[in-house]
């Protein structure tokens, strides 16, 4: 019966007061009040549950001790933890509840900004509790390494390792790991610093890897660079010796680590010894893959040129690298996060590539890493349809070639795409129209998913009517309009080819050029259908910028002012140069945006020193000087038309025209 007793007066404490000692934080919840302080009625409560069991019922007396501490902590006195636990903690056996515990008491030292005690304590419950190490370390408050020596001399040799250990993620990795060696060179402390250290180096010579931010051109550059950082900039000679002295706790780790930082130092023999001895201690599949990783970046990295012996030797070890991290993906497992695939390939891809950049051979170049803005050029862009044709490739061609980010349909069609912003349509066609049949991931509006469905590249349909020109470049509303007959790709540039004929040959020019100027207008970043340039090589598919490369092809308003211009040549009433003088309204809108910021690559709007004031009385300056609101020359020609049903229309819809026509 008293066990049952106990178990219920446990719980109303643990769970009545939970709503304080387990509050959670919503940064978002504006109208959080203030914590809630436990009562000293309920901390009285528990301390005499815990008085009176404590030489009766040593389990149910601990775990009342554990409340005890708990409800102090959480009361407005922090301070009442530290007497409290100092006169009990002799009879509290050294189980989770009294790490839990001693937790309580560095949190209480924190709150005093006694850091040197706080430590102390976190060290102690680090080494006590591994799977709070890294709660533990971000509540570790950063010290001088002399005064962290002095809180050593008062801990067990491995809470002082579990100390340095939290020292050392704030400081020097360094001089952590040579202070645990000195009191336990088997500590499994030192596995996590030494981690954190060749991610340190890595992170600085890592041009080559997820992010390529630095301009290295050639590999003799990259070999210079990386043997800076390993031998002046960054201490490496401690690691490599530490491997050497096969006096350490993670054998596979030292040696895997010197592997890795001998490569970065172009000791490439020294890297392969390090790495034959890890895999004489490599445990599992994830320690064996990470090894052979390592091993086939540090063959390439060995690499000054590229030649067919070359090839031949990487061969077999860049055709495991693509099998095995395609497996991986297949599988679903976690291992290109945690082996690190993406940077693996960043690295091989980018090194080869300079390579063949070196060797002057830049179709290679390309395969094995793509470069924007290489299928500008028509003559590569055929290099590579030839290669990729190519029926007697070698085993290193054929596995790149397999392996290109790019298939044929992305080439005919990139082609397609270049030819129409060039105004050569029969080009543009005859490119889309040989696009094979193939896998085409496309995003369905209705069911807000992507879905991959075969066909050809000319059969996809596009968003919205291209010919149509709107008062408002209202998209989105263009896009949700059902349309009956929509057009495809290659149904679009055809349609294109029989407009421009009918011009050619003099027939209805205004109509037909107007409806061609509103297709290169739609066509373009500011149009209805942007998912015609939406290809893989072309690399743009929606945001909010266009690529420095593309920017003149998809910003550009040349082609769409050419043919409204011929539209408004061959006008023949008010209300056809009414609504032509609007669109080249538009025109010279995104004219100005282009070269005032897009092509600037400032994309944040106007300037605030060019907003001037945004009061109705404009405080005198002129209409002009408004950069936000120009008076283009399609406007001044459109208020010629007052008269018209299109003028009454614009002035409704457009609060531009409307401002600016009201101003004046």
């Amino acid at each position: 019966f008293r066990s049952v007793l106990n178990f219920f007066q446990f719980l109303e404490i643990a769970r009545g007061n939970e709503y304080i000692t387990n509050a959670g934080y919503n940064p978002w919840d504006y109208e959080q009040g203030k914590a809630e302080k436990t009562s000293s009625k309920e901390i009285a409560k528990a301390e005499k549950l815990y008085q009176s069991a404590k030489d009766t019922d040593l389990f149910f007396a601990n775990r009342m001790w554990y409340q005890v501490m708990r409800l102090k902590f959480y009361s407005g006195n922090k301070s009442a933890v530290i007497s409290f636990f100092e006169q009990t903690e002799a009879q509290q056996p050294k189980n989770t509840l009294y790490y839990r515990a001693l937790h309580y008491m560095a949190g209480a030292y924190i709150s005093q900004k006694n850091y040197a005690k706080a430590n102390a304590y976190l060290a102690q419950v680090y080494n006590g509790m591994p799977k709070l190490m890294q709660m533990l370390t971000y509540e570790y408050h950063p010290l001088t390494d002399k005064e962290v020596s002095q809180i050593a001399t008062t801990l067990l040799p491995e809470e002082q390792c579990a100390l340095w250990a939290m020292q050392g993620y704030y400081n020097n990795e360094v001089v952590a790991i040579q202070k645990i060696l000195a009191i336990d060179s088997k500590s499994p402390h030192i596995d996590f610093l030494l981690s954190r250290y060749v991610n340190k180096v890595e992170s600085k010579v890592n041009i080559w890897g997820a992010y390529n931010e630095k301009d290295i051109t050639s590999v003799k550059k990259y070999h210079q660079y990386t043997k800076q950082i390993t031998t002046k900039d960054l201490a490496t000679d401690w690691l490599l010796q530490g491997a050497e002295s096969e006096k350490v706790h993670n054998p596979y780790l030292w040696y895997l680590s010197a592997g890795y930082i001998a490569m970065f130092r172009n000791e490439f023999d020294r890297a392969r010894e390090f790495l034959r001895k890890a895999e004489r201690e490599a445990k599992n599949k994830d320690q064996q893959v990470q090894l052979r990783l390592i091993e086939a970046l540090n063959e390439v990295s060995s690499c000054e040129k590229i030649d067919k012996e070359t090839e031949e030797r990487l061969f077999k070890k860049m055709e495991w690298l693509w099998k095995a991290a395609r497996q991986n993906s297949n599988e679903n497992t976690l291992y290109n996060n945690t082996l690190r695939y993406n940077y693996v390939f960043s690295f091989v891809r980018n090194y080869l590539s300079t390579l063949y950049k070196d060797a002057h051979n830049t179709l290679m170049a390309e395969i094995t890493q793509p470069q924007r803005g290489f299928y500008k050029d028509k003559n590569q862009s055929v290099a590579i349809e030839k290669f990729l044709l190519k029926k007697n490739k070698t085993p290193w061609e054929d596995l790149w070639a397999k392996e290109y980010a790019y298939t044929l349909g992305d080439i005919y069609e990139s082609r397609a795409i270049y030819a129409f912003y060039e105004d050569n349509i029969d080009g543009a066609i005859a490119e889309m129209e040989k696009a094979p049949v193939q896998d085409i991931q496309e995003y369905d509006v209705q069911k807000d998913t992507t879905i991959i469905k075969r066909g050809k590249r000319g059969e996809v349909l596009l968003p919205a009517n291209p010919f149509n020109g709107f008062i408002k470049d209202c998209h989105d509303c263009e896009h949700e309009k059902k349309q009956l007959n929509p057009y495809s790709k290659l149904s679009f540039l055809k349609k294109v080819k029989e407009m421009e004929g009918k011009i050619a040959k003099g027939n209805d020019v205004y109509n037909n050029a107007l409806l061609v100027g509103n297709a290169f207008y739609n066509a373009s970043y500011f149009g209805n259908i942007r998912k015609f340039y939406y290809n893989s090589i072309v690399g743009e598919e929606g945001g909010y910028r266009i690529e420095k490369e593309n920017q003149k092809l998809l910003l550009s308003m040349e082609i769409a002012k050419k043919y409204y211009t011929l539209a408004q040549q061959h006008a023949s009433t008010d209300e056809q140069r009414a609504k032509i003088a609007y669109m080249l309204a538009k025109v010279e809108r995104n004219e100005f945006y282009n070269e005032r910021y897009f092509f600037k690559d400032d994309w944040s709007g106007v300037h605030l020193e060019e907003r001037v004031n945004f009061k109705d009385d404009w405080n005198g300056v002129r209409l002009e000087e408004r950069v936000d609101f120009k008076d283009w020359q399609g406007f001044k020609e459109l208020r010629k038309y007052p008269h018209t049903q299109y003028y009454k229309e614009v002035i409704i819809e457009c609060g531009y025209f409307r401002q600016v026509s009201n101003k004046r």
